[in-house]
């Protein structure tokens, strides 16, 4: 029973003391709530209230760019001078921090300008604060932001985006409330990566605009984001520049096969898909257009056109010669144009003009290696005689070209000047993106 006896008085003393640092806490807290939260804690009127933020980004949720609007979560470190709310540490057993009661502390009504949400100061509705003996608040509010984006689609999708928080005190003039920034950037420590963006760089600054007579400060905060394009890059640039290179195949189909004209429309229709599913992710109003979107409806349009030309090749080539003959003026068209791309007269008969390779009768020298590759090769040359000799006559006697030809020769013309188009388009297009997705400009 002893032990229990000298338990006691300890358990006395220490309720006593308890009690005793609860008083003296709830008659500090007495003392200093003397004024309303709707005063300025100055002394000094004229003077200003210096509110130095910190502001901790905890996450980028989403960015929408149909809506332009940026999701993120977020906390803010807001401190402040209060002239009255100093005190001794001796006279109240040394305590130096308490948390006071929030609805009689004059706090800055921070409000988002460009929130999406309902326009209120932020940290209204979870508020923890400090209050220090040297007259120092900390003030730690917490919120979901909302906000305004102007996202900049013309290089989607290797676009960089700049987003801001724009954070002014709703009531107050800049001769009264200075909002600063206790660092040139937004606190990453409490940050998590998102899947689709990279965070590149963070700043802050201040501006001061005159409204009416009177000087509104205002703190922004600005983050710049890079877009991660792989997934764009296997859904959409990929299967784009996949139909755009089969698209132009279109010009090699025979005429004869009759499926050319499907296939053409075929092409035409894919783009139109894709089209609508670019311009689904892109703003409804934008003042930048996007450089995809323009490639896009670029193809749309060669697409178009290939059916067009898809429609007059088929013409020509299935028009009667007997009714319709080639005009000479076209028939000189053809050869010169045959001539300048280098190409070999479509329809032309050939001759069955035998060399000596090809005839070598059985004989003693027939089993000699030497004399085996000595006639292969005067074949060969025989060969290259004959094609350049038809090759001419078909070029001075263009009197003989019928209507395929012309088709032929037309088909490759197409073939070439739409590759060739679609090859310098994409490789300008996949410079000017990789230099601006690194940073060049």
């Amino acid at each position: 029973m002893k032990p229990a006896l000298t338990v006691l008085p300890l358990l006395l003393i220490t309720d006593m003391c308890l009690s005793q640092s609860a008083f003296n806490l709830s008659k500090l807290q007495n003392d200093l709530m003397i004024l309303t939260p709707n005063i300025r804690p100055v002394k000094d009127l004229t003077q200003p209230t210096v509110i130095n933020i910190s502001f901790h980004l905890m996450s980028i949720i989403s960015l929408d760019m149909v809506s332009q609007k940026l999701v993120s979560n977020g906390w803010m470190s807001v401190a402040w001078q209060n002239d009255y709310m100093t005190w001794d540490r001796a006279d109240y057993d040394g305590i130096w921090n308490i948390n006071p009661l929030v609805d009689r502390m004059w706090r800055p009504r921070l409000t988002v300008e460009n929130t999406m949400k309902e326009l209120k100061p932020i940290g209204e509705e979870y508020v923890v604060m400090d209050l220090y003996n040297s007259g120092l608040v900390m003030w730690f509010p917490a919120e979901r932001f909302e906000t305004f984006c102007n996202v900049n689609v013309t290089f989607f999708p290797f676009d960089i985006q700049r987003c801001k928080w724009r954070l002014y005190s709703w009531g107050h003039t800049a001769d009264e409330v200075i909002l600063q920034a206790t660092v040139p950037h937004i606190n990453m420590d409490y940050y998590q990566e998102n899947g689709q963006w990279n965070l590149i760089d963070s700043a802050s600054w201040t501006e001061t605009r005159v409204w009416d007579g009177y000087r509104i400060q205002k703190l922004i905060y600005e983050v710049t984001l890079r877009r991660i394009p792989t997934l764009l890059i296997l859904t959409v640039l990929l299967p784009i520049y996949t139909l755009s290179f089969v698209n132009v195949f279109v010009f090699t189909i025979p005429s004869e096969a009759g499926e050319r004209l499907s296939y053409a429309i075929t092409s035409f229709l894919s783009f139109g898909v894709f089209m609508s599913f670019i311009v689904d992710l892109m703003p409804s109003s934008s003042h930048t257009i996007s450089i995809l979107a323009t490639m896009m409806s670029c193809q749309l349009i060669f697409s178009a056109l290939s059916v067009l030309f898809c429609i007059m090749s088929l013409r020509l080539f299935h028009r009667d010669p007997h009714k319709h003959p080639v005009p000479p003026t076209l028939q000189t068209l053809i050869v010169g144009l045959e001539l300048l791309l280098c190409l070999d007269p479509p329809s032309q008969p050939r001759h069955a003009v035998h060399s000596e390779a090809e005839t070598i009768s059985d004989g003693p020298g027939d089993h000699d290696g030497t004399e085996v590759k000595v006639s292969r090769l005067q074949g060969h040359l025989a060969k290259c005689a004959r094609k350049r000799k038809a090759k001419e006559e078909a070029y001075t006697k263009p009197e003989d070209m019928d209507w395929q030809r012309v088709s032929r020769s037309l088909d490759t013309l197409l073939f070439r000047f739409f590759g060739s188009l679609l090859l310098l388009s994409s490789v300008v297009y996949l410079i000017v993106m990789a230099c601006h997705y690194n940073g060049v400009f």
